[in-house]
């Protein structure tokens, strides 16, 4: 083997170990995102407030927005809706935690994650598919229910954050009656509202409503 040859052969081998090693990043990357929307949805099961906020990325324009509560933008906003006694206000001002009574189970599913070429900010399409204790119309009340997110999120030093949560109801019903008979049961309204984010859509079933895709065709490409 000649120079040009070593030469042509070092540089491919080179071109194959770095496509590999982007390929891995990559994974690896998935991978981390899927642990971080799983553990979101973990802890909103008991609503463990501190552990939900520290996925939290601080930059200024991290959002929070769940159907018609309005946008919550910037570090102060999403500590404000993570508190308990101002997501759950029926509780009582004085409630600092979820009672026993509460639950939240909400499993992340059908995940869809796009990372975008700088490899440092990705979005994700979820299912949040949920069963509750919650107070609604003065008393708890056992709830089925499922939505839609549309999320993204940024890496940090190396570790994947939240940037953005935007989940769109599709029911919320009391478990008695289906979503056919009652599709929405309201959520009590947070502590505090703001207004809706740019726009903002938010609709229920039976509507036929299709919450916006992030993604394009896979295959058509469209």
């Amino acid at each position: 083997m000649n120079t040009a040859e070593l030469e042509a052969k070092v540089k491919t081998l080179t071109a194959t170990f770095n496509k590999q090693a982007a390929r891995l990043t990559w994974i690896e990357d998935m991978e981390a995102i899927k642990i971080l929307q799983r553990s979101y949805g973990y802890y909103l099961e008991h609503w463990q407030e501190e552990d939900l906020v520290a996925l939290w990325s601080h930059r200024p324009d991290i959002t929070f927005e769940v159907n018609d509560t309005g946008q919550y933008k910037g570090w102060d906003d999403i500590r404000e809706v993570f508190r308990f006694p101002n997501h759950y206000p029926a509780y009582g001002p004085n409630t600092k935690k979820a009672p026993p009574e509460y639950l939240h189970i909400l499993p992340t599913l059908c995940g869809i994650i796009d990372i975008e070429p700088d490899g440092l900010f990705a979005k994700g399409r979820w299912y949040g598919y949920f069963l509750g204790a919650m107070p609604r119309e003065g008393q708890t009340k056992a709830l089925i229910g499922a939505g839609i997110w549309e999320n993204e999120y940024v890496k940090e030093d190396g570790i994947w954050k939240l940037k953005k949560i935007f989940f769109n109801e599709i029911i919320s019903s009391p478990l008695d009656q289906g979503w056919v008979n009652r599709p929405s049961i309201l959520n009590p309204p947070l502590g505090t509202r703001r207004p809706p984010g740019p726009g903002t859509t938010f609709l229920t079933y039976p509507t036929g409503y299709i919450f916006p895709y992030h993604y394009k065709n896979p295959v058509t490409g469209k």
